[in-house]
């Protein structure tokens, strides 16, 4: 793994600043903090960039909520500026530094990667029925939580020479120092891709796993013989000691042609993918939500929580489940007529069912 130097004078540099400035308030442009920041960007930006270059910049206080979706999570917030903008810089430049360190069976936080593309490459393997006759399920108990700092910045140290930025990220690997990595930081999950990038070489390359996709915390092995999987799964927990991680209870060896793969949202199938049920059982809550309330909700509430099931659904073989809730359900019409006329704006697309095939999306 060679390690990047020379990288501070372009983190720091006004130019990258800007930019990053630019990518962290997509989305949070009525943010009071956004506004003011871009009424005149430049010094605010220039007093950001003494802080870096005097290292005299430090992480800001975290404020903490909880959340459930479904399970309890703490998620952590940082302030606009100084935090998310330096958030970004960072990403800016080490981005395409740590790509290539990842592994082609990772899908989690790597752009034209993702849930769906990860779906679509377990259904691939399913094809292979002989090489692909079990499956070992993990999933990491409480991992943010439980990453180390140091062994965080043991890793990040192979990957980085330049002392500037080292320090920089020094500050925000330690910023939460009993809580590990804090989830909700734009960083945290890149971070989470790096502290297993060497267990991922690991079972690629050492173990001769084949079959084999990550998403964050979760992951399957697939393989021909039981008994193969059986003798790793030890040795996987071997390994996440030496991390301080422990598995789940729940991961489990099972045969696959029993009830297919629950991974990333799907059941998969090596004939058809279908909707987890619990996804489906929350899509139908929202859908009964939105039928009765929709007077009475942001109509961007509305167009943005129909939208993310029909990207859910597009990618699965659910074409009447969809149907019935989704593309000609008579009160959703309705919900959608009354948000696009309240916005202005034309009805969406996605409205109209796709075909009963699943798009392709390159794996």
């Amino acid at each position: 793994m060679k390690r990047q130097g020379n990288l501070f004078s372009t983190l720091v540099s006004i130019e990258n600043l800007r930019l990053a400035h630019l990518n962290a308030r997509k989305g949070k442009g009525h943010y009071e903090a956004v506004r003011m920041v871009d009424a005149d960007p430049d010094p605010y930006l220039l007093d950001l960039q003494e802080a870096l270059i005097s290292g005299t910049f430090t992480t800001s206080s975290y404020t903490t909520k909880i959340v459930y979706e479904p399970k309890q999570r703490v998620i952590f917030k940082l302030p606009y500026l100084p935090d998310r903008v330096v958030h970004h810089a960072i990403m800016q430049v080490m981005r395409r530094i740590w790509d290539r360190l990842f592994i082609h069976g990772l899908f989690s936080a790597i752009p034209g990667k993702g849930l769906h593309a990860g779906s679509y490459r377990l259904h691939r393997f399913l094809k292979n029925a002989d090489q692909t006759r079990y499956c070992l399920k993990f999933d990491i108990s409480k991992f943010y939580p439980s990453i180390r700092p140091d062994k965080l910045f043991e890793i990040v140290q192979r990957t980085v020479k330049d002392p500037g930025v080292l320090g920089i990220l020094r500050n925000v690997i330690y910023s939460t120092p009993n809580a590990g990595v804090p989830i909700g930081n734009y960083l945290s999950q890149y971070f989470s891709n790096l502290y297993l990038t060497p267990f991922d070489h690991w079972l690629k390359e050492k173990i001769r796993a084949r079959y084999y996709i990550r998403y964050c915390d979760d992951g399957v092995i697939l393989h021909r013989d039981k008994g193969w999987l059986q003798d790793l799964l030890p040795r996987i927990e071997e390994y996440f000691d030496t991390l301080g991680l422990k598995l789940n209870p729940k991961t489990s060896i099972f045969p696959v042609d029993r009830c297919g793969v629950d991974f990333l949202g799907y059941r998969s199938f090596r004939t058809h993918t279908i909707l987890r049920k619990s996804s489906a059982r929350r899509l139908k809550k929202r859908v009964r939500e939105i039928e009765q309330n929709y007077q009475t909700m942001n109509p961007d509430e509305i167009l943005g929580s129909l939208g993310a099931y029909h990207g859910w659904l597009k990618h699965c073989d659910c074409y009447n489940f969809a149907r019935t809730y989704l593309y000609e359900n008579p009160a959703i019409r309705t919900a959608v007529d009354y948000a696009v006329e309240m916005k202005g704006i034309k009805c969406p697309n996605w409205l109209e069912a796709p075909s009963s095939r699943r798009r392709s999306v390159s794996t």
